[in-house]
């Protein structure tokens, strides 16, 4: 489904709304969320999951989030795409916390956007939705960025390049 989203500026402030579908054609600059989904508070290991067959970048692994709707806030759209993808639609867990980490300005993936990632630790299970994430597991940070090395084009290049920042920032 085309969802409609935010085109911002250079100061991600909404300037339009447009259809993803063209904002990716065209490059306009507009609004995407991630999450890392920590199992503790050591933060070494994180929910890697495997996109479904279904949609874009199929098959590819990837870290949870997505683009937020037109009119969502990042952290609105970030627990939106994290009970999408990872509790099938059902609302999330009272104890989770989410922490925003950082804002970076990226193009990969076809996306031109501003994109939050936050952090959260969720100690229970997931029930994906096949349709969004066909598996996923949990996986040292440390050794993911070795895969991406070796195999890059396993990854979202989103994955890879938020990821980095991560480590770079926080490891």
């Amino acid at each position: 489904m085309d969802e409609v989203v935010d085109i911002v500026d250079e100061n991600d402030n909404v300037v339009d709304r447009e259809l993803k579908s063209k904002c990716h054609r065209d490059m306009l600059l507009h609004r995407g969320a991630a999450i890392l989904v920590f199992k503790d508070y050591s933060y070494t290991e994180t929910i890697i999951q495997k996109r479904s067959m279904k949609i874009s970048n199929p098959g590819k692994l990837c870290i949870p989030g997505g683009h937020l709707s037109s009119g969502e806030d990042y952290i609105t759209g970030a627990k939106r795409e994290l009970r999408e993808e990872l509790f099938h639609g059902q609302e999330l867990p009272k104890e989770i916390v989410f922490e925003e980490l950082f804002k970076i300005k990226k193009s990969t993936d076809h996306d031109y956007e501003f994109n939050v990632v936050y952090r959260i630790i969720y100690l229970g299970s997931f029930s994906n939705d096949p349709d969004e994430v066909e598996d996923y597991f949990c996986e040292d940070i440390k050794e993911t960025l070795k895969k991406i090395k070796a195999e890059p084009e396993n990854y979202t290049e989103t994955t890879a390049l938020l990821l980095k920042e991560y480590q770079k920032r926080f490891m």
